[in-house]
């Protein structure tokens, strides 16, 4: 009747739709564009309350009310359908490992950690019983945060309390230590249950921390984490158990070490999201904060179209890329007087680096250089003769280097000197202390002061040509005498070839910050998709088959629009970039992003007439006349949709990709 239809139309287009879709911003649409296709009306279930199941089952009793009995099946079996398709995700782990924080991690709610003295007066409330979360981008999934157990709890009676481990699809089991009895009993069970777990090891920041202070200038990231790592898998290995879903996160530093490999790969399981993107968002740090913003601002409202300009502005204008170079060389070489006289700052001053006759700086420490906005000076601790010392470095967290000498080449800077070319990094040489090299020569016959610099600076030069710096260029400086020597010339060299400098940080991580932009839009897309399945089967129960087909379209084009795959976003990435519009349409290879016949997409999205309905539509009398036709299918739409925006991600990384990096 016309009072449910008038019920259903206010289900499906409430009155707060009438707000602008997610999208590209109207005001940065090409001159005479339009967006293409209806407007969807904005997610009515967009929160945790996504699927309001009593407002389906009050639709269903009003169509029965008015003997709509085809209808009120129709959304009886929608109802089901959405039920069959919930799953439950049990975390838990061992009190005090932080299985509340990471749950709300996942959640998209990280614990905020301006004030940290909390965490370390106050004991959190253990969780006494299952506190479910539903997914705010799956409604489907339910992420149950279970009571953790103590150390000297039996792991049968924890198993116990547990319950019934079959309710839950899948397991990630929260660690921040060794594997002890109870983890390994419990994963076990697990494995005997045949569910799939992840292992989470928690806190990894604390343990950075506490490594970086203890080893000082052998302190190396990599190296710490793959010990962690080896620690976990070892014990899984002599159990038997599956080593490669171990995942080192920081749930208050979500943007950091592994959490979003851990977030894709839990989707990947459990919504076969099957995904991949590189890199931190942490390397967005170059770029300075305003164009953070504004990238972030694209991915959660604009078109992806808009990426390129920003990012070719800002190689344009390299003015606001942050720019980290390391000051580097052995115990005593004067690297900290250096990073003062490079910054016009007598020692003593406030913010001068520290210097004393014997090794000073502890830690590596950041000195802006006045000369070059947004270029820091890495104070770094010295480094010792043995080559196992040189090997604990970290060389990737920086940009650019200056090696400094006090006395002749030798073969500690020979190791630095090849580590930072296998790392595709360049420097300048520094020969620090020329003063004093050039004054105390015994037993040398007295030679003109700029002949002795010549025969420095060409041997220097030999060496560094030998250890695979192409185009060396050597700098001889006395930090006590600022305007002798070389020093002038190595702080216009640094002003002069900064912007270039920059230029190449930006461009290295540039990969890296597409995947991760892309990554963020196909999760802000994601936020729409359970609402737009919903509203598309319910428009089957008025509207036919051939509408249902166009609204689908409709949808598929909008999110083309979004990931900047259609026509017109191509050719003004191809303005922008200089990029031939057939290149960036070869790296395309889903299906929707091309013209889609409404036949083929009803049969990604209908389920076949089952082989019971036809031979009951054989039997006379009864069974004469039934509904042949296919019946729309939510759980083939939503897997559709899930995958088209699956699909369209990976080409909008590769076209981005070969705009802005590929030659």
């Amino acid at each position: 009747g016309g009072a449910v239809r008038s019920c259903l139309r206010r289900f499906l287009f409430p009155r707060s739709s009438c707000a602008r879709p997610r999208g590209r911003r109207e005001g940065n649409l090409p001159p005479g564009r339009a967006r293409r296709g209806c407007q969807p009306p904005v997610s009515i279930m967009a929160s945790s309350s996504c699927l309001d199941e009593s407002q389906l089952r009050n639709l269903k009793a009003q169509y029965e009310a008015q003997d709509a009995k085809e209808a009120a099946s129709q959304i009886q079996a929608l109802v089901d359908c959405v039920n069959s398709l919930k799953i439950n995700v049990g975390i838990l782990g061992a009190r005090g490992t932080g299985v509340s924080t990471l749950t709300q991690a996942l959640l998209d709610k990280p614990r905020q950690v301006n004030d940290p003295w909390p965490y370390f007066r106050e004991t959190p409330e253990p969780t006494k019983e299952v506190v479910p979360h539903v997914h705010p981008i799956y409604p489907n999934l339910t992420l149950c945060d279970l009571p953790g157990f103590e150390a000297s709890e039996k792991p049968a009676t924890y198993l116990k309390r547990l319950g019934d481990l079959g309710k839950y699809g899948c397991f990630v089991v929260v660690v921040n230590g060794s594997l002890g009895d109870t983890y390994l009993q419990v994963l076990k069970a697990l494995k005997q249950k045949g569910k799939p777990f992840f292992l989470v090891r928690t806190k990894v920041d604390l343990d950075m921390h506490t490594a970086k202070r203890r080893l000082c200038f052998k302190y190396n990231p990599s190296e710490q984490m793959g010990l962690i790592r080896k620690e976990l898998t070892e014990t899984l290995a002599k159990n038997w158990m599956d080593t490669k879903r171990v995942f080192l996160v920081s749930g208050l530093e979500t943007e950091k070490y592994e959490f979003s490999c851990f977030e894709d790969s839990l989707e990947g399981e459990m919504l076969s999201l099957k995904r991949s993107h590189d890199g931190d968002l942490e390397d967005l740090k170059v770029v300075s904060q305003k164009k953070c913003e504004e990238l972030y601002d694209i991915c959660q409202r604009g078109s992806l179209v808009e990426v390129p300009a920003v990012i070719r502005s800002t190689l344009e204008d390299p003015l606001q890329i942050h720019l980290d170079v390391a000051v580097i060389g052995e115990v005593g070489c004067g690297k900290s007087s250096l990073v003062n006289a490079l910054r016009g700052v007598a020692a003593g001053e406030p913010d001068a680096a520290p210097t004393g006759v014997t090794g000073t700086t502890r830690k590596a420490t950041a000195y802006s250089l006045p000369l070059v906005p947004h270029v820091y000076l890495w104070d770094l601790p010295g480094v010792g003769v043995m080559e196992e010392d040189l090997n604990h470095l970290d060389l990737s967290r920086y940009d650019f280097f200056l090696l400094v000498a006090s006395e002749r080449y030798k073969h500690a800077h020979s190791c630095l000197a090849r580590a930072i070319v296998a790392d595709g990094k360049s420097a300048f040489f520094v020969r620090s202390k020329i003063d004093v090299d050039l004054e105390t020569r015994p037993g040398c016959q007295p030679a003109p002061k700029e002949e002795l610099q010549e025969q420095v600076r060409k041997g220097c030069v030999e060496a560094l040509k030998k250890d695979g710096i192409l185009s060396p260029q050597v700098f001889l400086v006395s930090s006590l005498d600022p305007e002798a020597y070389d020093l002038p010339l190595l702080q216009e060299a640094l002003s002069r070839t900064a912007p270039d400098l920059k230029r190449k940080t930006l461009r290295r991580v540039i990969p890296t910050i597409l995947s991760r932009l892309v990554r963020r839009k196909s999760k802000v897309l994601m936020k729409d998709v359970w609402m737009k399945a919903l509203q598309i089967c319910l428009c089957c129960v008025e509207k036919p088959n051939p509408d249902v087909a166009e609204n689908l379209k409709t949808t598929i084009a909008s999110f083309c629009i979004d990931f900047s795959l259609d026509e017109e976003s191509l050719k003004c990435i191809e303005r922008v970039t200089g990029k031939e519009l057939r290149l960036l349409q070869a790296q395309i290879r889903s299906p929707f992003t091309k013209p889609l016949d409404p036949k083929y997409l009803l049969s990604l999205i209908t389920k076949p007439v089952s082989l019971a309905s036809w031979a009951w539509n054989y039997i006379p009398y009864v069974g004469q006349g039934a509904n042949l036709e296919p019946k729309i299918s939510f759980e083939s739409t939503y897997g559709t949709l899930k995958q088209v925006v699956v699909e369209l991600s990976e080409d909008a990384e590769r076209v981005l990709y070969t705009a802005l990096v590929k030659e």
